[in-house]
């Protein structure tokens, strides 16, 4: 696999799990997370605080290597995903790709560990990374679809969950409404 192939399939996992934090407004720049108004998991509590940093790490490594999978031999990452992620680490091709793997690694971790109800920074390698990011300019000039967005929560992100040992009903009603919300779609797609 190529770098830029390998580049893309990790701005693949960004663009789709970034969004998740923008649940309740219409900011490119997700609120802070409002503990008790996140969706709570059969715990009462919100993902963060039932699951723990940990486990946010090891999902995130399980979106990166589901997303990889995509985009390795016999896989059908670019036609399920696009091609707008071609170009992780080459800043010639816009901001939004400027990133190279191991930044885009740690930003998706910081990003999803806020979003979830966690701290406003993440340790990830010995570097710290802040959840707080603006979607859009994360994503403007990927041209991400809908239908590239929805594939990628549904064949990435919800498998690496459930992997980790996630309920399906936890999927549902703790991850599912945060990156499944109109404002968190419009952060991403058509930018």
């Amino acid at each position: 696999m190529s770098k830029n192939t390998a580049s893309t399939l990790l701005s693949i996992t960004l663009l789709a799990t970034m969004g998740v934090a923008c649940g309740g407004s219409d900011s490119s720049t997700p609120d802070a997370p409002a503990g008790d108004t996140l969706p709570k998991c059969a715990s009462g509590s919100n993902a963060f605080e039932t699951f723990g940093g940990s486990a946010f790490l090891a999902v995130n490594t399980k979106i990166i290597d589901n997303t990889l999978a995509e985009f390795g031999s016999g896989g059908s990452g670019a036609a399920n995903l696009g091609s707008a992620f071609e170009h992780l680490g080459d800043a010639t091709q816009g901001s939004a790709y400027a990133d190279d793997a191991t930044a885009f690694t740690g930003k998706l971790a910081a990003f999803l560990v806020f979003a979830y109800g966690g701290p406003e920074t993440t340790v990830v390698g010995g570097v710290t990374y802040h959840g707080n990011q603006d979607m859009v300019a994360a994503h403007t000039g990927m041209h991400i679809t809908d239908a590239q967005l929805t594939y990628f929560i549904t064949n990435d992100v919800v498998p690496a969950l459930t992997a980790s040992g996630v309920t399906s009903a936890d999927v549902s009603a703790c991850f599912a409404p945060v990156i499944t919300s109109a404002s968190f779609k419009a952060s991403i797609i058509g930018h």
